[in-house]
């Protein structure tokens, strides 16, 4: 190669910094997902961009349009370029600044976040929570819990005590003046 030209516009495509500009999400077992990139006036082909885990444990977080990138393009050539996202911008700022913590927040205004300073996970979400677990799930340690509660099937308690309104109606709870017969006892004491 002896275009000084051309040499540089290679070392120039090496790394270039640019903004999603679209976004094909793929289709599963036919098409791969790919962004266009946005770098000054130029428009990239459809690349490829790069992800958290895909081999066996896979990751699905595809980049938005207006995302800021790297391109990393091996050999100069933007046709083999990767989308390495994500750059922060003063229009899109980290969920949190404090090194104790892992956020990730959502559109919708959903924060998953893990104080390892603190040891506490925090969830808000904006909706709700869907566990599916057939082989059941185990909760170590104390519940609070505010607010209305329905439920399914069996309930089944070994040990403690057990109240309404601070009245125990645990198996071991009696009721005063009531003798055998087919009356009704009274509320509990």
């Amino acid at each position: 190669m002896n275009n000084v030209a051309e040499l540089l516009r290679l070392i120039e495509n090496l790394l270039r910094f640019g903004v999603i500009a679209e976004v094909d999400h793929g289709e599963l077992d036919k098409r791969l997902p790919a962004v266009r990139v946005r770098s000054g006036q130029l428009l990239t082909g459809w690349l490829p961009w790069a992800n958290g885990r895909a081999g066996t444990t896979r990751d699905w977080n595809p980049p938005t349009v207006g995302e800021q990138v790297m391109i990393l393009s091996p050999g100069g050539d933007l046709a083999n370029g990767v989308a390495m996202p994500s750059l922060f911008q003063l229009s899109a700022q980290p969920p949190s600044n404090e090194p104790g913590k892992n956020s990730r927040e959502y559109p919708d205004g959903a924060l998953i976040e893990y104080d390892h300073a603190r040891s506490v996970l925090r969830i808000n979400l904006p909706g709700s929570i869907e566990i599916h677990a057939p082989g059941g799930t185990q909760w170590m340690g104390s519940i609070a819990h505010q607010g209305d509660m329905q439920r399914e099937g069996s309930y089944q308690q070994n040990g403690g005590e057990l109240s309404h309104n601070g009245k125990n109606v645990g198996s071991d709870h009696t009721h005063g003046g009531v003798q055998s017969g087919g009356s009704n006892t009274g509320e509990p004491t």
